[in-house]
């Protein structure tokens, strides 16, 4: 979109697919492009270079009786390239920043606005960067919460393609306002608290080796964050064989007893598990788990 070459007759799907198409081609040229005429009959755009001398314009119709336009009109520009453009809204920049921010929720808007300096030669306000980052933000988390509505449907799938393991999800109840809880039809979805999952596989191939089981936990860098426990076994080649794992809320006593008492279930039950030597680094509210269930630690 840099040099696009505009060409009269082309068909564009519909008004807003020709406004992305000049909102598009506005940031890659730098042309401080302006929309003159915008109903639902014709969009007509003019160019605001060199103080408004500028002969550019471009105008497109509807064709009628059908859904798509055709541009039927455009000249040439006889400006330079400008820094500022106020035609390139949040609405433009915020696809841009959803990797991003997917990435790393806390992004700033320095970055944000170096990167539009560094990327497309154009400043951009700290303003309508902040617009840009929330709409991106907003976004980011809607996809990831429609990802947790999906859970069970994740859980069944893995006891459909491997039979006889364990997934266990526990969920908390829905705390809102009162002002909500009292609004009549109102429905409260509980809030995915955490999950455990060891596989059949794993579990099987955990009783020809070594009866040490390693317990660990750690971050998870994710959008909602999280914590991550893990519990690793020895096969009889010295290679580490992770055998069950959970997704907790925060590593405390009480997501640690859940996870050894589903655990210990899993291995055999108590009596067996006694058998077993546990080693870990003193994790957080560990040690008192492993004496909630019964099972020496080192």
């Amino acid at each position: 979109m840099y040099d696009y070459k505009w060409e009269i007759g082309t068909f564009f799907l519909s008004r807003e697919q020709f406004k992305e198409a000049c909102r598009t081609y506005v940031v890659h040229s730098g042309r401080a492009l302006k929309f003159l005429k915008n109903d639902k009959r014709r969009v007509r755009v003019i160019c605001k270079g060199n103080k408004g001398s500028c002969e550019w314009e471009a105008y497109c119709a509807k064709i009628p009786d059908e859904e798509t336009w055709q541009l039927r009109k455009v000249t040439k520009h006889n400006c330079s390239r400008e820094c500022k453009i106020r035609l390139m809204n949040p609405k433009w920049c915020w696809p841009k920043l959803h990797n991003r921010v997917k990435e790393n929720p806390n992004l700033n808007l320095k970055s944000i606005i170096d990167r539009a300096q560094t990327k497309w030669g154009i400043n951009v306000g700290p303003s309508k960067a902040y617009r840009a980052r929330g709409i991106a933000i907003d976004m980011v988390d809607e996809s990831f919460r429609e990802q947790y509505t999906r859970i069970y449907d994740y859980c069944h799938e893995l006891l459909r393609s491997n039979p006889y393991s364990t997934v266990r999800v526990s969920n908390q109840p829905f705390v809102g306002s009162e002002e909500a809880l009292e609004t009549p039809g109102a429905i409260m979805c509980p809030h995915f608290q955490r999950m455990y999952i060891c596989f059949k596989a794993c579990k099987d191939s955990f009783f020809k080796c070594r009866p040490i089981i390693g317990l660990d936990g750690c971050f998870l860098k994710g959008y909602y964050g999280g914590q991550l426990l893990s519990a690793i076994g020895r096969d009889p080649n010295d290679q580490m064989m992770p055998i069950a794992f959970s997704v907790v809320e925060e590593e405390t006593k009480e997501s640690w007893a859940w996870f050894l008492d589903l655990l210990v279930r899993d291995l055999g039950g108590v009596r067996l598990c006694k058998t077993y030597t546990f080693i870990s680094d003193q994790q957080k509210g560990l040690l008192p788990a492993l004496e909630g269930v019964n099972v020496e630690s080192c």
